[in-house]
């Protein structure tokens, strides 16, 4: 029996290059060529990337709700301030002397250092903030979905305070509305931490 011909003036296609011009051009999904490996399931190309940390996007905290919780802790924290800071200074303003004024000065610093500094970080490490909790959040740390500690929930509120200080705008917070995907806050983004829904 004779051998089949090829066309005249065509080249034989060399093997691991694509086929000379008149060759056949074997389908993508044909058998690998004698000495190689069948092709991995995503190609030859790079492998694809793995998947990004951080919670399923149905557990991720609605922009809206993260607001209202944030709306609640500030008029809380605000009726707490008042509520010391008001018949402190009335006090104070009858002129006490000695220890009476020390004691009142030192309340009014303390009250504004806990409004202000430590209402958030202490609530956020044990649980979440009273806003967040009325709204069925918490924050939870971006990698593994833990709860955060003092130390990060100190952070995370002290990047926000400055943030919105050096920006005159609640920026940190306002980037949970264009954030992907996970809605983070910057100052989220600064300690790798994620509010999610716990309800």
């Amino acid at each position: 029996m004779s051998q089949p011909v090829p066309p005249p003036n065509v080249p034989p296609s060399t093997p691991g290059f694509p086929p000379a011009a008149g060759q056949p051009v074997p389908p993508y999904d044909a058998a690998p060529p004698p000495g190689y490996a069948a092709p991995p399931p995503y190609g030859y190309g790079y492998p694809p990337p793995p998947p990004l940390p951080g919670p399923p996007p149905e557990l991720v905290a609605a922009p809206g709700k993260r607001f209202l919780a944030k709306l609640v802790d500030g008029l809380l924290t605000a009726v707490l301030i008042v509520a010391v800071l008001a018949p402190t200074a009335a006090y104070l303003d009858t002129g006490p002397e000695g220890p009476g004024a020390v004691l009142g000065g030192l309340l009014i610093a303390l009250t504004l250092l806990f409004g202000i500094f430590l209402y958030d970080p202490i609530l956020t490490a044990t649980g979440g903030t009273v806003g967040k909790r009325l709204l069925g959040l918490r924050v939870a740390r971006l990698e593994t979905g833990q709860p955060v500690g003092f130390g990060t929930a100190l952070g995370r509120h002290l990047m926000a305070t400055l943030i919105n200080y050096l920006t005159c705008v609640p920026l940190a917070y306002l980037w949970v509305t264009w954030d992907k995907p996970h809605r983070q806050g910057l100052h989220d983004k600064i300690v790798r931490t994620v509010v999610v829904r716990t309800r």
